[in-house]
């Protein structure tokens, strides 16, 4: 599937104001302690040029679009004038389809923005220890994705600039297309109540069970179905498995994709809850413990692909061959999947409480990529050349910057079909890759070329499930113990639970195994959390 959409698109912003920044800095453009550590979000500006067909609404849900803008808007401010430099940047993606110097989309970017720019990317499974070594070797890019490594606290202060002064409160004004990026999505880059960088951002919506409506209706499902409880959940699982003919409800990695489902459902904390600044996390709870119980019911009862615990990687090629039905994936595929595959009828579950009484509680990612991108220190003047680089990258939904990022070069990248933007093959190659990273905001907004009824239903779909969120009370918070003993001991206590629900081990070895995790691991993180509550 092509990931091109996934790093552009559309996107909101605002027609905002420039603001001076009056802040005190120190010789290298960094604020003074005095300024630091605030916690100060930046104000958002929706951008106000473009009305949305569906709008806005509170508690997330972004507005919807049936049609891009038949004339885009052109922003003030690009080409920007009188870079001192060009720009690096180590992001996240695969290599260059097409070379820098022969490459149109990239060429274009650059004489539209009035930076020029490369790019060292790298796949995100390496991007880890890429990000180490170029740490290690002090020659640091301009723009760097940043991603969970030890010490990372230590680790920004170091190489990085505070980006606060620059983008907290009104300061953020200056850069109209930062400015519209959500509230929400600025708590990503937010470390110790300090800003180190630019997240894209998208609905905080997490997973969906979305499921083909072809191969319901082959088992008499003709209608979205109304799920009342988690009785009517089983119940479609069960009518769209035949194991004896080596059909299943799904083949996901059980423990890594349906008991998210069966805690959202059993209405389970989303990672740790907090009450009175103590910390407790989903595996200490008996409602984790039931809705390990049911999955396992579930795989013994034939839903979920034999292999699916061991091979789970062969998910996408069971939906696709109609071996499975319902795919639990990231929203960010829903539009995509229902574009490349129309005769699949794609459409999403809405899970329910398990014992009823409407929808379950929607386990609430983060409001856009984690991977975000941090400036690298350096004078004031330098540091905002690079966040108005960003604000480009950043361009609104409806302007001729954000449709040159998101679709390329009309007549080489896309053509106009019924008015809208539709991808030709050299955009497969010529995409300048990670640069969306860089707070593009093509999931920031619903709006699926060509279809109307996509993007209705994912809007109601968002509608539904976002207001009632439950957000991770960790979230902004750091624990060094999360990065280095919690990796281990996460892959532990996961083999752990996939054993139990494929059978190997019974459920009575979950208890010791939540001990083992909190003596290695789940205690440590527990108290950083708290302090680092605290100290909020």
């Amino acid at each position: 599937m092509d990931r091109r959409g996934f790093l552009f698109g559309t996107s909101l912003t605002a027609a905002a104001v420039a603001v001076g920044l009056s802040g005190c800095t120190d010789q290298t453009g960094q604020p003074s302690s005095r300024e630091a550590g605030s916690g100060e979000l930046p104000t958002r500006v929706p951008f106000a040029s473009v009305k949305p067909d569906l709008p806005e609404l509170d508690g997330g849900v972004p507005p919807g679009y049936f049609t891009y803008p038949a004339d885009p808007v052109k922003r003030d401010g690009f080409p920007y004038q009188g870079a001192s430099g060009p720009i690096t940047a180590l992001l996240q993606g695969n290599a260059a389809g097409t070379p820098r110097g022969s490459n149109p989309w990239w060429k274009a970017i650059e004489e539209a923005s009035g930076f020029g720019f490369t790019i060292a990317s790298v796949v995100s499974a390496d991007y880890q220890a890429k990000l180490q070594v170029t740490l290690a070797g002090g020659d640091v890019p301009d723009l760097v994705q940043i991603v969970n490594v030890p010490g990372l606290p230590g680790v920004l202060d170091k190489y990085f600039a505070d980006l606060s002064p620059y983008l907290s409160g009104d300061a953020i004004k200056e850069f109209p297309g930062l400015a519209a990026i959500p509230t929400e999505t600025w708590k990503i880059p937010m470390v110790n109540g300090r800003l180190w960088g630019i997240a894209q951002p998208r609905p905080p919506a997490g997973r969906i069970a979305s499921y083909r409506g072809d191969l319901f209706a082959k088992y008499g499902i003709t209608e979205p179905p109304d799920l009342r409880d988690g009785q009517d959940f089983l119940e479609v699982c069960k009518q769209v498995s035949d194991p004896k003919n080596s059909i299943y409800a799904m083949g996901a990695d059980p423990a890594g994709w349906m008991m998210p489902a069966m805690l959202e459902m059993m209405g389970a904390p989303n990672v740790w809850s907090e009450e009175a600044g103590k910390f407790t996390h989903q595996y200490e709870t008996e409602v984790f413990k039931a809705a390990l119980d049911q999955v396992t019911q579930m795989f013994k009862a034939g839903y979920l692909h034999p292999d699916s615990a061991s091979a789970g990687a062969e998910n996408y090629t069971w939906w696709q061959g109609g071996r499975t039905s319902i795919y639990i994936q990231s929203i960010a595929g829903w539009s995509g999947y229902a574009k490349q595959f129309p005769q699949w009828k794609l459409d999403v579950l809405t899970l329910p409480k398990w014992e009823g009484d409407g929808p379950a509680a929607k386990h609430l990612l983060e409001a856009g990529y984690g991977a975000y991108v941090a400036i690298k220190k350096g004078s004031e003047e330098r540091i905002k050349e690079l966040l108005h680089f960003a604000d480009f990258v950043a361009s609104p939904f409806g302007t001729q910057e954000q449709l040159l990022l998101g679709y390329g070069v009309e007549g080489t990248h896309f053509k106009r079909e019924n008015g809208e933007p539709v991808s030709l093959p050299p955009a497969q190659t010529d995409v300048p890759p990670g640069l969306g990273y860089i707070g593009a905001q093509g999931s920031a907004v619903v709006y699926t070329p060509n279809d109307k009824t996509i993007v209705q239903k994912q809007y109601d779909y968002l509608k539904t499930v976002l207001p009632t969120g439950v957000d991770n009370p960790a979230r902004g918070l750091y624990s060094e113990a999360s990065v280095t003993s919690g990796a281990s001991a996460a892959t532990a206590i996961n083999d752990l639970q996939k054993e139990i629900i494929i059978g190997r081990k019974p459920l009575s070895d979950w208890d010791a195994g939540v001990q083992r995790w909190l003596s290695e691991t789940g205690e440590e993180q527990r108290t950083q959390y708290q302090e680092a509550l605290q100290k909020r």
